[in-house]
């Protein structure tokens, strides 16, 4: 139970107590010989007029939020009027059974601003007290109005966004690896790009920084990272699972730590290299403040070469000749290529659109072939794609010999 200080301010007023008949005066000796004679007045009880005047100071209980980086507590109040003005004080005996107006203003809080809209009034602070008291006085006759009281037990932090930022890859960036996103570096060789958009870049300080949250587009909670002296991770790791985001259908999937204060990242997997896959991280602090950053990653779009344009394949000297096959009736020509990759080191799969289906033409004559792609295994940056194609035998009868030419596509996926 809050105990509320109540002053009291008394105007007595008393009458005296009149006795309506006089007692004559008797003289009495020592043992007389005869009995003593007694009077007794006549009773009368006046009323006696007692006037209080009492003066209540109540005091109401307000909530402060304090902003622990600009030393600011704002108080939110019940009802702001033009002539308004405010005193705080951790002294909670300002006022006295003398006087009820403020006659001493110097305050070791200065004020700042009052909102009258709002119905907040701001201070500047250096540090603070248990409890506070605000007093709001008529700026003019300087007399008391309302008395507030503030208790550090209810204290409210005001959490503010620090930054928008984008954490872009380059085609440099290899999955799996990580990348330090603290360091602003435009190298034509970095893996990895910070972009402050505005606001400031994440500040995680190792002293005072307790916890960063993760959270989706939509508030969720993805996960929370316990910081240890400015570490902590989650997934960055060698394993091909960690923290999914999703922007409409696409997913990214990533890791990310934090070591001394900076910020480490690591692509594990995307769907779509060409989306932003937005984020929120909160640094939450001992003091119980909470910094905020919009995140976006952007995953690497990687250009990939083809080293060479052509392929070729000689049906008239087949790998494989025709044969008959009581189970498949089919004769298939075979013939064989190669097609030369850049990877950049990266594992890549290879498949032709249409399943391979292609049509090659020479002059009006089409036959129709089909291709397939396979991935020799190679530990250098060129990958090699061994392309078999296939013709019906039946489709060749008749037709001319020559030069029979078509165009396709291939499709490269990074394997991550």
């Amino acid at each position: 139970m809050k105990h509320k200080k109540i002053y009291l301010f008394m105007n007595l007023l008393f009458t005296t107590l009149t006795i309506a008949n006089e007692v004559p005066n008797t003289l009495i000796i020592d043992n007389p010989n005869r009995p003593v004679s007694t009077t007794e007045t006549f009773k009368k009880r006046e009323r006696a007029e007692f006037d209080l005047n009492i003066k209540k100071i109540s005091t109401f209980d307000v909530d402060g939020y304090v902003s622990s980086e600009q030393k600011l507590i704002s108080f939110e109040l019940d009802e702001l009027e033009t002539n308004d003005n405010f005193y705080l004080t951790e002294n909670k005996n300002i006022f006295n059974e003398y006087t009820l107006g403020l006659n001493n203003l110097e305050s070791s809080y200065e004020l700042e601003k009052i909102y009258l809209p709002e119905k907040v009034v701001t201070f500047k602070y250096s540090t603070l007290p248990k409890e506070l008291f605000l007093i709001k006085y008529d700026n003019l006759s300087k007399k008391f109005k309302k008395l507030y009281k503030w208790d550090h037990g209810n204290i409210k932090y005001i959490n503010e966004q620090k930054g928008n930022l984008l954490f872009l890859f380059t085609e440099e960036y290899k999955p799996f690896e990580i990348v330090n996103f603290s360091k602003i570096n435009r190298s034509l060789l970095t893996k990895g790009i910070v972009e402050i958009r505005n606001g400031d870049g994440i500040k995680i300080d190792p002293l005072t920084s307790s916890e960063v949250i993760l959270k989706n587009q939509k508030g969720d909670i993805l996960e929370k990272i316990a910081l240890k002296n400015g570490n902590g991770a989650f997934k960055l790791d060698d394993s091909k699972k960690g923290i999914i985001l999703q922007n409409g259908s696409s997913i990214l999937n990533f890791g990310i730590g934090f070591r001394n204060g900076e910020v480490f990242l690591q692509v594990k997997g995307t769907t779509d290299s060409t989306k932003e896959y937005p984020l929120t991280i909160e640094v939450k602090n001992l003091d119980e403040t909470t910094s905020f950053y919009n995140v976006n990653i952007k995953p690497a779009q990687y250009s990939l070469k083809i080293l060479n344009d052509n392929l070729n394949l000689d049906f008239a000297n087949p790998i494989i000749q025709p044969f008959n096959n009581e189970n498949d009736p089919i004769k298939e020509i075979v013939s064989k290529g190669e097609i030369l990759i850049d990877s950049k080191g990266l594992d890549i799969k290879v498949e032709f659109i249409n399943n391979g289906l292609v049509q090659l033409s020479n002059g009006e004559n089409l036959i129709d072939a089909k291709l397939e792609g396979n991935l020799l295994k190679d530990s250098s940056s060129t990958k090699v794609i061994e392309v078999l194609g296939k013709i019906k035998e039946e489709d060749m009868k008749n037709m001319p010999s020559g030069e029979y030419t078509g165009t396709t596509e291939l499709i490269i996926t990074i394997d991550s």
